[in-house]
């Protein structure tokens, strides 16, 4: 009867312990960039600069997003052209298309948006831009979307000027 006993007491005891006092297990400190952490450094590795951007607003007529760093200037994404044989699938790309870019509005408001300006070195030959006055940067906002990142617009020849002033000391030839 006494074992019946202990074994009652020392079940109980176990079931109201805290779980805080089991031992966690620690991992490796999470990364500022979340799930973006290896294409931004990747995008980053011929210079560039980085930034977060906090006014984003999708266009839905055009398959746009503009990004604005200065009250007077904005920039603005390369359309989205919609593929397909079919109506039917031209329409599932659109909602997709649509539903990534509200969800990297959405991202930027929780800072898991990047805004990356990067040379076009990085760039195969065929992204290049083949504009006379072209700019050697193009810009790319990444999100982390449902904890995988997501490339959700890009930003042919992005100008300097166009950027803060704090971001500009980083785009050097």
């Amino acid at each position: 009867m006494w074992h019946f006993l202990m074994l009652a007491i020392a079940y109980a005891c176990v079931l109201a312990s805290p779980a805080e006092a089991a031992p966690k297990k620690k991992g490796p400190p999470p990364d500022a960039f979340k799930a973006c952490d290896l294409q931004v450094r990747a995008d980053l590795r011929e210079g560039g600069t980085l930034l977060i951007p906090r006014d984003i607003h999708l266009d839905e007529g055009r398959l746009m997003l503009s990004v604005t760093f200065s009250p007077e200037k904005s920039i603005r994404s390369v359309p989205k052209v919609l593929y397909g044989n079919s109506d039917e699938e031209k329409r599932r790309q659109l909602r997709s298309y649509l539903e990534q870019m509200k969800a990297a509005v959405d991202a930027a408001t929780k800072e898991s948006a990047w805004f990356v300006v990067a040379s076009k070195r990085t760039l195969r030959p065929d992204l290049r831009s083949s504009e006379g006055d072209a700019s050697p940067w193009y810009g790319i906002l990444l999100a982390d979307i449902g904890g995988k990142c997501r490339s959700v617009a890009m930003f042919r020849n992005v100008q300097p000027d166009q950027l803060p002033p704090e971001a500009q000391r980083d785009l050097t030839e």
